[in-house]
């Protein structure tokens, strides 16, 4: 089989177009000059005879996957290579899926902000590779070179961050950490630290020492997560606020653990002071290095979270020309924020005096307190399942968890001999071990459908405003909880209503799993999580409308109405 590249090119559009073809072996190429910080398009335009399929863009059992490689100077950047929904079809009795006919599959590439003087230009390539079958496959390899206009280099001036916004960013992730504590991914550690400081009330010294190690543990976790973030950062990985949780490991791992805590709660099994947060006894060793753990959990369970004036300080944080210094500064404002209520809680003998004294009814909040646990439990499955569309996997390792807790709480007992604890501690061990590899993901599913209709682009938006249409764009993940009650929001009666009268065309920009294009979207925006909300309106001069972080049925519904105008 054969393959001719044909030539396709808009100038005035600034994109560049390539043709590839199942009878000829030419290919073509051309290049136009784009705006300086603008987007251009590459359309590789493909046209596959009725009798002969290629395969999708996804690794197969079945045959090769259909790639195209890009190479481009620096400066430049590829934003995203959009293929269409493949078909199904069945090759020798194989079911796979790929292309037949004619189809486009789209590059959009970022131009540099500045471009050197004097004509100076640089190379790049791109290679098409395919497996292109009818009763016998014959693989297809076509590369090509073309030149772009060469960028320059930013000064290190160019990069530093205002002096002034230093500040200003330091105190928005200080309020933004302290209100984090209201969001509701972190009321089951909440519930928690209430017993902790309770046990603890009638020693002041013990009250503040424990608030002082449940700082260290969060202010510990956000230091070691901006950490992180850099060294990925730099590695060339784009990542944002609440990253772990697009992983579905992550989120399988947290929903075992919340499971286990919530059992324990429930009187399922007692599992101490360690690992239930530092609710411990006078007599217990470990009782600081407990509250230590559950701020360690305070800040897991906080990712799914953005609280008000938290986007922006995180955005600037992990911009790409943001320092190593500028970010660990903001990340240990927001620990220091979410920290600052306990220790002040703590630290201030009125406050401390105001609370109830150890008792009975401890055992009774600790029971109630298995709730908010259980339908944490439940939710971080159900991320599980978004993202791998698997339920069985993550019902199965529940079942495997909650069968050796069970042991363990009937048999490790101080009346049963050593050999019969060491067993139940074995098998609790073993069946822990056994859900963390039953919950171990194939594969993810890649967030939003690609033949989702709403589903978000930067192409999209672009042809909906030419045509008229307000367009309103939500960025959200699975995982998000803000993002969760923002629906409840969109979806109400009221807002509906005002969308439906204004023409809105609404589009979803879905960051359960990791997905560059909208991180690098995200970017431009000053964030590095979800939920980020925009209302563009028709006309293509003007700028779209960011709403805040947590929305009001007030607050879409005017800016809709702005849009309109």
């Amino acid at each position: 089989m054969i393959l001719r590249l044909l030539k396709k090119f808009a100038a005035a559009a600034g994109a560049a177009a390539f043709a590839v073809c199942a009878d000829a072996a030419d290919v073509s190429a051309a290049a136009g000059i784009p705006a300086e910080g603008g987007a251009f398009y590459i359309d590789f335009n493909f046209k596959i005879p009725p009798n002969e399929h290629i395969y999708s863009s996804k690794p197969s059992e079945n045959g090769s996957p259909t790639t195209v490689s890009l190479k481009l100077p620096d400066g430049y950047r590829l934003e995203s290579l959009e293929w269409p929904k493949p078909t199904n079809f069945e090759f020798f009795g194989m079911k796979s899926e790929g292309y037949s006919g004619d189809f486009t599959a789209r590059a959009a590439i970022r131009a540099p902000e500045k471009f050197a003087k004097g004509g100076k230009t640089a190379k790049a390539s791109a290679e098409v590779d395919m497996l292109a079958c009818s009763d016998m496959c014959v693989p297809v390899k076509k590369g090509f070179s073309f030149d772009l206009p060469a960028a320059d280099s930013p000064s290190p001036a160019e990069t530093a961050p205002p002096s002034g916004g230093w500040i200003a960013a330091l105190l928005a992730a200080f309020a933004g950490g302290a209100i984090l504590n209201l969001m509701p991914c972190v009321f089951p550690v909440i519930g928690i630290k209430i017993l902790s400081f309770a046990s603890h009330a009638s020693d002041r010294r013990a009250s503040i020492l424990g608030a002082f190690a449940y700082s260290g543990g969060i202010l510990a976790s956000f230091l070691a997560l901006a950490g992180a973030l850099v060294a990925l950062r730099a590695a060339g990985s784009e990542l944002g606020w609440g990253f772990q949780l697009q992983n579905p490991a992550f989120s399988a791992a947290m929903a075992l653990l919340f499971f286990a805590m919530a059992l324990s709660f429930a009187g399922a099994f007692e599992i101490g002071a360690g690992f239930a947060g530092g609710i411990s006894s006078e007599k217990s060793r470990n009782k600081y290095a407990s509250a230590a753990l559950s701020g360690v959990l305070a800040v897991l369970v906080a990712s799914p979270c953005t609280a008000p004036f938290m986007g922006a300080a995180v955005g600037a944080a992990l911009a790409a020309d943001a320092s190593a210094a500028f970010t660990f500064s903001i990340f240990a404002a927001l620990g220091i924020g979410m920290a600052f209520p306990y220790v002040m809680l703590s630290a201030l003998p009125g406050l401390a005096k105001k609370m109830p004294r150890p008792g009975a009814w401890m055992e009774t909040l600790k029971q109630i307190l298995s709730v908010p646990l259980f339908a944490s439990a439940i939710w971080l499955a159900w991320v599980y399942c978004e993202q791998t569309g698997s339920p069985a996997r993550i019902m199965s390792a529940a079942l495997a968890l909650a069968v050796g807790l069970r042991i363990y709480g009937l048999y490790y007992m101080p009346h049963f001999g050593r050999k019969t604890r060491r067993a139940a501690l074995a098998a609790c061990a073993i069946s822990a071990a056994l859900a963390l590899w039953m919950a171990l993901p194939g594969d993810s599913r890649g967030g939003a459908p690609a033949d989702a209709e709403n589903a978000w682009s930067p192409q999209k938006v672009e042809e909906l405003r030419k045509s008229g249409k307000i367009v309103y764009v939500d960025f959200t993940a699975s995982w998000c909880l803000t993002c969760q009650y923002n629906k409840t929001v969109l979806n109400s009666q009221r807002v509906a209503e005002a969308m439906k009268a204004r023409g809105v065309s609404t589009l979803v920009g879905d960051w359960t799993n990791k997905d560059p294009l909208i991180s690098r979207e995200l970017a431009k925006f000053g964030r590095a999580g979800v939920p980020l909300n925009l209302v563009y309106p028709p006309d293509l001069s003007k700028p779209p409308a960011v709403l805040p972080a947590i929305l009001t049925e007030s607050g879409v519904i005017e800016a809709v109405d702005k849009a309109a105008r």
